[in-house]
This record gives structure tokens, sequence and C-alpha cells, in this order.
């Protein structure tokens, strides 16, 4: 029978490797933290929503450097950070500072963005790699750069805390959630930090040649202090589809960009949910959705390195990608077959 968290005082072996053994003080920070990352979701979930309606009432445009869409976009990675980070900090073994570190840093990055995005669309005008004007320049330096920053600085200290997190064969399950470090779960949660990482990383390449197509330079825009909208024309862009640009003049790093900043949802989430349920080889499962994902981001970096857009990929290529993407479905399937059954069980029990 699986042990529950709320039978076992705080010193038990069980409790080994997640944030039980930590000072009251950490756990009690823990849980006003994870209040706030919830609540900061809920909130950031709705503005994308409010968003996407008026970006469909006025018929503006979905893709460029000005559209209604962005804000929307940025508050949908804005809540699924939040509330990935709510579930992942209460395995972690972190002190407070660390604990608010990486929670604060959350919550800024969220809004922060979501905000100084919002702001600029509904001015009209870019959000990015825009130094028009003084205010312009400042939420593109010092709040869109500032608040990204800042966050991979709690990214950093999250990656360092599940890498000193030990596994444990244990699993701790309240009737919410699970709060031990599983293998599994250890698993997604670095992984899944990793690929965000990567995604934070590509950002700033991004942001320092002021272009999202990579054209064989680092830091370019570092040097340009022209007060202007310095982001790439639309001939380097090419035509623009969402989430994809696949004719652009050099490599493209939106879309891998896009896929690390969801590196939590996409694997730490899945992990998490899966060590709720009694299914078999969970560490397995885990594993086979990282190499997906891991094995996807690595092909579209180094294809954008090599200052090729995305309709240059090659068939054998594009044949991987497909094969990532299926294994990857299949094992959120599973997952989803798997916590279905638990919840139809649990259900029955109770009634």
């Amino acid at each position: 029978m699986t042990p529950r968290s709320g039978n076992l005082p705080d010193n038990s072996p069980v409790r080994q490797g997640s944030s039980g053994l930590l000072p009251g003080k950490t756990r009690n920070l823990e849980r006003v933290l994870g209040r706030v990352l919830w609540v900061t979701g809920w909130v950031l979930l709705a503005t994308m929503v409010v968003h996407l309606v008026a970006l469909a009432v006025t018929g503006g445009p979905v893709t460029g450097p000005v559209s209604l869409r962005k804000p929307a976009t940025f508050a949908e990675t804005g809540w699924l950070v939040c509330w990935s980070v709510a579930l992942i900090l209460p395995l972690l073994r972190v002190r407070a500072w660390q604990a608010a570190v990486i929670g604060a840093s959350a919550v800024l990055f969220g809004v922060g963005e979501t905000a100084i995005i919002g702001v600029q669309a509904w001015r009209g005008v870019p959000s990015h790699y825009n130094f028009s004007t003084p205010l312009d320049a400042a939420l593109m330096r010092g709040g869109a750069a500032g608040t990204a920053g800042i966050f991979l600085i709690g990214v950093i200290v999250m990656l360092v805390a599940a890498l000193r997190t030990p596994a444990t064969t244990s699993r701790t399950i309240t009737s919410r959630a699970i709060t031990s470090m599983t293998p599994s779960v250890r698993l997604g949660v670095v992984a899944g930090t990793l690929v965000l990482l990567a995604g934070c990383v590509i950002g700033f390449t991004m942001v320092s040649n002021n272009s999202g197509v990579f054209q064989g330079a680092f830091g370019t825009g570092f040097g340009d202090r022209t007060a202007s909208y310095l982001g790439p024309d639309p001939a380097t862009v090419g035509p623009e589809y969402p989430l994809i640009r696949p004719d652009t003049a050099g490599g493209d790093l939106v879309l891998p960009h896009a896929i690390g900043v969801h590196g939590l949802i996409l694997l730490a989430v899945p992990a998490i949910l899966l060590a709720r349920t009694a299914t078999a080889h969970q560490t397995r499962i885990v594993a086979v959705a990282t190499a997906s994902v891991g094995t996807a981001m690595a092909v579209l970096i180094v294809h954008a390195l090599r200052q090729l857009p995305l309709h240059a990929l090659p068939p054998a290529v594009l044949a991987l990608l497909a094969l990532c993407a299926i294994a990857y479905t299949a094992t959120l399937l599973g997952i989803a077959v798997a916590v279905g059954t638990r919840w139809r069980a649990r259900t029955r029990a109770a009634g």
C-alpha cells in the first residue's frame, strides 16, 4: 500500500529527498509561494483569454511585430510556467531563499513579460527590438530583457536544486499530489528544466541580435544604439504562420525557443502526473518523452545555427522529427489514460 504523508512523522525515511526535512519556515514559505503561483497562473490564463477574444473581435493581425496575439502567447507561457513551478517546488530540497528565488522569478517573468508585451501591443508598437523612444527602450532593456534575466537566475537555482535532491523509491502521496522525488519525477524535472534553460539561452541570443533569425553572429545588436525599431525586416522573416516561419533568410530560432520555454509543461508536469498512478516502468516512459523532446530541440537548434530555414530540412530529418512527435504523443496518451484510470477508481471508491 502506498504510504500517506499525513500518517508519517517529519523524520520518516519516506520523506527523504522531499522538502519534508527542511525547517518549518521553508515549508510555510513554499505553501505561500504555491498559492501565489496558482493565483498568478489563473490571472495569466484569464489575460490570455481576454486578448484572444479582443484579437477575434478587432480582427487584428495574427502575425507580425504588432499583434494582440503576442500578449496572449506570453500569458499562455506565463501561466503554464507558474503552475508547473507550483507543482515542482514542494519536491525540491531547497532553502528558504532558494524557494523564494524560484517562485518569485517565475511570477515576475509571467506577469512582467505579459504586462510589457500587452502595453506595447495596445499602444500599437512593437514590443521586441523596439528602441524608438526612451519608453520603448526602457521596456525592452529593463523590462522584457530584465525580467527574463531574473527568470534565468531562478531557472538555474531550480536546476541545481533538482540535481541535488536525491531520488527515492518510496512515494509519498497526499490526496492531491505526490510530494517525494521518485526517479521518474527527478528525470522529468531535471530534463524539463534543462530544456527550459536552453529556451532561455536561445531567447537571449535573439535579444542580443535583435532578431529571431540567426545569420551567423552573436551580439550584433549590442553595438546598435539607433533610436528606432531594430528588429528583422519582412524580407528576412519571410511568410509567417502561427508557430512556423518556414522561409527565413537564415536559421529560425523562434521555434526552438518556443519549445524550450515550455520545457516544464512538456516533461516535468507529465512525470509528476504519472507518478500519481500505479503505472509500471514510469522512468522508462519519462525517458522516452525526454529523448523525443531533447532530440527535436537539438535538431532544430543545429539546423538554425547552420543558418538554414525550416523549409530546407532534409527528408530524413523531417522523418526523425515526425518520429519524435509520435513517440512523445504516445507517452502523453499513455499518461492521460493512467491518470484517467486513477481518477475513476478514486471516484468509485469515494462513492
